[in-house]
């Protein structure tokens, strides 16, 4: 009998839990000129270039929590009692009050968002998600056969939903509404108004509200930031957010789902995320056992220190880039990020946003995400977090290289 030979097949969710951002950065796709120093534009760590540091409290809350010895056990896997109290203070309204019981602690937003829509979608749903929009909700959903349906972003009014045609994408299997405010990609903040349309739409279909807030409060420009459900208690809302972009520690890995559910919608699925939480028992208990200090003691000229730098980078950029007749930026009031149309007829030797970024990397050392990695083709996207400096550098290496493309005007 011949002997089996070694076979060990791999799950059809593994083989399809794919990030092309990871994807495009980790695999190294794009080759800088190896003669010019590389201006890394593509990544939302706001801790790169070192430029902004964390606030020496929330270190000092997490130092004094190891060294205490008090928090090296397993928390309750909803998250500690403490830090789930902080964040229902912090973010109770008076028209969607909480208690800590409306709080469940997770490893990032990410993993707040993984818990919404695993809890809600099987396979065959789909989701209404804006676009553009962030590749990680797609990362999730294509391994268990979950379907995006993408409503469009108008560029044009401030990144606003098209609200029509968000309706026209409903059907039976929908499960979910995405709204992400402040945006990334897009660097908008949606106004009272628009959000209140949103959450028409949600009420109309009997459907809840995925709010992924984690750039809350990052606004500047004239932006402001209206937390959804300060709004209304008309539909069931699931917030995710977490300490990683306002308070500058993404890698601390440290976020909260919180359930406003006035009119008490979402039992099962209060009782299913804290079902799939114990699959990792609990976030990390040093950082929970933070939480309080990081959220009552940061002072608010850390964060004006941070909306300041984006404010002076945002205006510089974009003052520059609409110089560039081949270039079409949206000016950002929120998040970390601008996006940029390309007008791929200007520029006949590149074929599309893909070819632009790459070839831009290869000659200038600048390196932008496409905006086919955000479902939106011939955009590209700016991370606004490097220093003033460095982002005069790449300004001025994006019009030397858009120069050298562009059709010169007889």
């Amino acid at each position: 009998m011949a002997q089996r030979a070694w076979d060990i097949p791999c799950s059809y969710e593994a083989r399809n839990c794919i990030n092309p951002i990871r994807k495009l950065v980790d695999r190294k796709v794009y080759v800088p000129n190896p003669e010019k120093a590389v201006i890394k534009l593509n990544i939302g760590d706001p801790t790169f270039f070192g430029n902004l540091p964390a606030h020496p409290g929330a270190q000092q809350a997490v130092s004094d929590a190891a060294l205490s010895g008090q928090h090296n056990a397993y928390e309750p896997t909803p998250g500690s009692p403490e830090a789930r109290a902080a964040v229902a203070s912090k973010y109770s309204y008076p028209c969607n009050p909480l208690t800590a019981e409306d709080v469940q602690i997770t490893s990032g937003c990410a993993q707040a968002v993984e818990f919404v829509l695993t809890t809600l979608c099987e396979t065959g749903d789909n989701i209404l998600m804006p676009r553009p929009g962030f590749s990680l909700y797609k990362t999730n959903n294509d391994g268990r056969r979950v379907e995006m349906k993408y409503y469009n972003l108008q560029p044009d009014r401030a990144w606003e939903a098209d609200l029509d045609h968000l309706e026209s994408l409903i059907d039976e299997k929908t499960r979910v509404l995405v709204v992400v405010n402040p945006s990334n990609p897009c660097g908008s903040a949606y106004s009272k108004e628009h959000l209140l349309q949103l959450v028409a739409v949600a009420e109309k279909h009997r459907l809840p509200i995925l709010a992924d807030e984690i750039y809350e409060h990052i606004v500047y420009n004239g932006g402001e930031f209206h937390p959804i459900a300060s709004l209304s208690d008309r539909v069931p809302i699931f917030t995710c957010g977490g300490i990683a972009k306002r308070h500058l520690i993404p890698g601390w890995r440290t976020g909260w789902l919180i359930f406003y559910d006035r009119h008490d919608r979402l039992k099962e699925a209060r009782v299913c995320v804290q079902q799939l939480s114990t699959r990792i028992l609990g976030a990390c208990s040093i950082t929970q056992a933070a939480i309080p200090r990081i959220l009552n003691d940061t002072p608010q000229e850390f964060f004006d220190n941070t909306t300041r730098h984006l404010a002076a980078v945002s205006s510089y950029m974009f003052d520059e880039l609409a110089k560039l007749p081949c270039l079409k930026p949206v000016k950002p009031v929120g998040a970390m990020y601008m996006l940029v149309g390309v007008e791929v007829d200007l520029l006949p030797n590149i074929a599309d946003d893909t070819e632009f970024t790459a070839k831009l990397m290869s000659e200038e050392s600048v390196f932008c995400l496409p905006g086919y990695i955000f479902y939106y083709p011939n955009f590209f996207r700016i991370v606004l977090l490097a220093p003033l400096e460095n982002m005069k550098e790449a300004a001025a290496r994006i019009s030397a290289f858009c120069h050298r493309y562009m059709v010169q005007e007889s």
